[in-house]
């Protein structure tokens, strides 16, 4: 009996690994082509979102509220074509609960001219299986690492400007 619970173990395990992949997928996907409910589906209702840049700028989006309004204001095809991509992830689960560390990489199309990495960075998410049995983002920082001068930034959730020296 101990041999089936411990294959009924690895098979969730394996199974909860493909869960939470799909979920970084998708909201690369619902992000790029404007699929505001399918990103905020990404996010548990409590989620709390930031981004760190290298100038110190830090914007901030909490709630389902917050995860609608960056959803809504984030540009998105047709108008903007550009590749939210996640690699590397490295996935710790703790039960209902799971710790992702994720390369991210944008690539955005240039009008007329080749297309470019807008940006790299790390995903840090703290994610949850909910009662749905659907895994979700509670707790996401992006470190954006390297990013071109000038370029786009969210519209909304700005918090502060100040240094950026604690990152995890």
């Amino acid at each position: 009996m101990d041999d089936l619970a411990a294959l009924k173990a690895r098979v969730q395990a394996l199974e909860d690994r493909a869960a939470i992949l799909d979920t970084l997928h998708d909201y690369g996907h619902a992000l790029d082509y404007g699929n505001v409910e399918k990103l905020v589906n990404c996010f548990t209702d409590d989620a709390v979102r930031e981004t760190w840049r290298p100038d110190g700028t830090v914007n901030r989006w909490e709630g389902v509220d917050g995860t609608r309004e960056f959803a809504t204001t984030h540009s998105h095809a047709p108008d903007k074509y550009h590749k939210h991509l996640v690699l590397n992830s490295v996935v710790e689960l703790q039960g209902d609960t799971a710790d992702v560390v994720s390369y991210m990489f944008r690539f955005d199309a240039n009008d007329g001219e080749k297309s470019f990495v807008w940006g790299m960075g790390r995903y840090l998410d703290r994610m949850r299986r909910d009662p749905d049995g659907c895994w979700r983002i509670m707790r996401r920082v992006t470190y954006i690492e390297d990013q071109w001068p000038g370029r786009s930034r969210p519209a909304t959730g700005l918090v502060t400007a100040e240094s950026t020296s604690s990152k995890g």
